[in-house]
């Protein structure tokens, strides 16, 4: 049953675990997340970038979303826009169903960034829609958006206090030191950032992105840290792709099979990351 963001989130943030925020590129990924959450029983985040949105147009995904409210039965999901920076695919997403979105201005100055997601914000609010902010810039490439090394800029404190207050975001996605598109754990956390940060907004849930490259026992400190959302993308991918590969490698040319095959797989790693965040038996 699709639910909006805020309503997950303000559980797991009075508890131990975080939900998990599970990108598609098609409806086998769907199908393989929302297999691995009924599973469990855990609740969860589907997402679609603006490259995804590109990919699938919202028509196709306005049935994606009306298959995955009834598919998903009582499961609570969340239909979500991730790293969108332009207001016309906002509005698109707002009206084909989705039950949360995320605006990334943090490739813009501090104050062009509040200003603009605060509008985002009152748009969004007026329909019952909560949004997710940026401030600092998290490094790696996520699909149409690269940030280099030397352009990754931490999360300030003080910049965070006055970026939530300023623009009333629902959740907070910040840059401790994790990078988009990681194959490899080897990620390292700023913690110590990431404790000041949450000491001063103990009820804000703050957002993981770039995972993929953090190793699980980082991941499981940072939720007791105050993360209450982590994003998973570059690790489904892998696995879509390797299943595939392994079918394909058995001389299937049935795309039944080897798209069965990368579902499969795709759920696997859904159900470790559930593992993982803890989000299992929530529901």
């Amino acid at each position: 049953m699709l639910v909006t963001a805020d309503l997950l989130l303000r559980e797991a943030i009075n508890s131990d675990y975080a939900i998990g925020a599970f990108n598609i590129s098609n409806r086998e990924f769907l199908v393989a997340i929302i297999l691995a959450a009924k599973e469990a029983s855990s609740p969860l985040i589907i997402q679609a970038s603006e490259s995804t949105v590109k990919f699938l147009g919202f028509d196709y995904l306005s049935h994606l979303i009306k298959f995955a409210d009834k598919f998903s039965e009582n499961i609570p999901i969340v239909f979500h826009l991730d790293h969108s920076r332009k207001l016309e695919i906002i509005l698109g997403a707002i009206k084909a169903g989705f039950t949360s979105i995320m605006y990334d201005g943090s490739h813009l100055p501090f104050d062009e960034n509040v200003a603009t997601t605060r509008e985002i914000v009152k748009i969004a609010k007026a329909v019952g829609i909560p949004v997710e902010g940026e401030i600092g810039r998290i490094g790696g490439v996520e699909e149409h958006i690269k940030v280099r090394e030397d352009e990754v800029i931490y999360t300030e404190v003080e910049d965070a206090i006055k970026f939530y207050e300023l623009t009333g975001v629902t959740s907070l996605a910040i840059a401790i030191g994790t990078a988009h598109g990681m194959q490899k754990k080897n990620a390292k956390i700023n913690f110590q950032r990431l404790e000041e940060i949450h000491s001063k907004l103990p009820d804000v849930p703050l957002v993981l992105h770039g995972s993929s490259g953090v190793p699980k026992e980082d991941i499981k400190r940072a939720i007791q840290l105050g993360i209450k959302k982590v994003n998973i993308a570059t690790e489904l991918k892998m696995a879509m792709a390797d299943g595939i590969k392994r079918a394909l490698s058995n001389g299937t040319i049935e795309p039944r099979d080897y798209l069965t095959e990368g579902i499969e797989n795709v759920k696997r790693e859904v159900l470790n990351n559930i593992d993982i965040l803890g989000s299992a038996g929530r529901v």
